[in-house]
C-alpha cells in the first residue's frame, strides 16, 4: 500500500513535540533578518500621512529567490522597496520536496560542511507554527526551481545527437503536474487549514534563465553552480556562440513554462485563495547574475510585480497603516 500523507494533526503533534527547537530557529532567523519592522523611509512617510500603497504583514517560505545572501532577493526588495513586514523562513537551496515533506538536508546552498539537520523540525511544521503565531495577512511561496536544476536536470534532457526532441515533454509535464503540484497542494492545504481558510497565498513562477556556465562561487574545486551548463555540455549542446546559447535558453523555457502552467492551475483549483504571479519576460539577459539568480536590479523588477499583485488581489480591508 502507498504511504499515507502526513495529516494536519500529525503536523500539530510535531509542533508540540519540537516547540523549543522551533522557537530557537525563529529567534535565530529574526537575528539576521530584520524584515519584521518598517524601513525607516516608509515609517517617515507614514508619519506625515503618506499612506499609499498598502503595506502588509507577510510570511514567506521558499528557496534562494527568497534567501540569496550574495545579493538582494525578492524578500529584501519587498521589504526595503515596498515596505512590507515579512517573517521569512525561506532557506537557499531548498527544493519543493524539502518545503513540503522534510527539513533542509544541508546548510546554506548545500555547503559541504555543517550538520545534516535530520533532527530539525520539518519545514511544514515550521510553516504551520509561524502561521499560528504570526497570523500573517498573506503567505508568499517560492519553490520548484531547485527540483529541475542541478543533478535533476540531467534526466529530463535528451542528448543532442540522439535525434530526439531536446526535452521529453510528456515526462516533464507528468512530474510537474503530478509530483510538483501534489507537493504544492500539500503546503497550501495545510496553510489554509491552519488559518481557517482565510489566508491569501501568492505563488510565483520563474523567469527564463540563461544557462551560460556562471555559478555563484568556485573555490578549490568546490562551487555553488552552475546548475545547467554541466548537463548541456554532457549532452552535446555547446554555447560557443550566442545562437547556441539561445538554443539552451529556449530549451529552459519549456521547463519554466511547465512550472508556470502548473501554478496557474493551482490558482484555478484554489479560486480566490491562491494567486499566481507570472514573472516571465521580465528580465533581460544582462539582468541575470548567474544561471539561477537575477542581479539586484533584476530582483527589484520582479519584486515590483509581486507587490503589484498584492495591491491588486489582497482584500481591501487588509494592509497596515502604521
Amino acid at each position: 500500500m502507498p504511504n499515507a500523507k502526513t495529516t494536519h494533526e500529525e503536523i500539530k503533534k510535531e509542533i508540540a513535540d519540537k516547540l523549543d527547537a522551533l522557537e530557537r530557529i525563529h529567534k535565530a532567523r529574526l537575528a539576521v533578518r530584520a524584515y519584521n519592522t518598517r524601513p525607516a523611509a516608509v515609517a517617515a512617510d507614514r508619519a506625515v500621512g503618506v499612506r499609499a500603497p498598502r503595506l502588509f504583514s507577510l510570511l514567506a517560505q521558499g528557496d534562494s529567490w527568497f534567501d540569496y545572501p550574495p545579493g538582494t532577493d525578492l524578500i529584501d526588495c519587498l521589504h526595503s522597496n515596498h515596505g512590507h513586514r515579512i517573517v521569512n523562513i525561506a532557506v537557499a537551496g531548498s527544493t519543493l520536496n524539502d518545503e513540503a515533506y522534510g527539513p533542509v538536508p544541508r546548510e546554506l546552498f548545500g555547503l559541504p560542511t555543517g550538520p545534516k539537520q535530520s533532527d530539525d523540525p520539518s519545514r511544514i511544521a515550521e510553516l504551520v507554527h509561524r502561521i499560528q503565531q504570526d497570523k500573517p495577512e498573506a503567505l508568499l511561496l517560492s519553490a520548484g526551481g531547485n527540483d529541475v536544476a542541478g543533478d535533476e536536470f540531467f534526466s529530463f534532457l535528451n542528448n543532442a545527437l540522439s535525434g530526439l526532441d531536446p526535452v521529453n515533454v510528456d515526462v516533464l509535464k507528468g512530474v510537474v503536474t503530478q509530483t510538483f503540484q501534489s507537493a504544492y497542494r500539500f503546503i497550501i492545504e495545510n496553510a489554509l487549514e491552519t488559518a481557517g481558510h482565510k489566508l491569501p497565498i501568492f505563488v510565483h513562477g520563474y523567469d527564463y534563465p540563461w544557462p551560460d556556465g556562471r555559478g555563484v562561487i568556485q573555490f578549490l574545486g568546490w562551487g555553488v553552480g552552475p546548475w545547467f551548463d554541466p548537463t548541456f555540455n554532457l549532452k552535446n549542446y555547446p554555447r560557443d556562440t550566442q545562437t547556441q546559447l539561445q538554443q539552451r535558453h529556449d530549451i529552459l523555457k519549456i521547463f519554466i513554462n511547465a512550472m508556470n502552467e502548473m501554478l496557474k492551475e493551482l490558482q484555478t483549483q484554489f479560486q480566490g485563495q491562491v494567486f499566481y504571479v507570472d514573472l516571465r519576460n521580465t528580465l533581460s539577459q544582462n539582468e541575470w547574475a548567474n544561471e539561477l539568480h537575477p542581479t539586484n536590479a533584476g530582483f527589484a523588477k520582479l519584486a515590483a510585480k509581486i507587490d503589484a499583485a498584492l495591491q491588486a488581489k489582497m482584500p481591501q480591508a487588509a494592509g497596515a497603516i502604521a
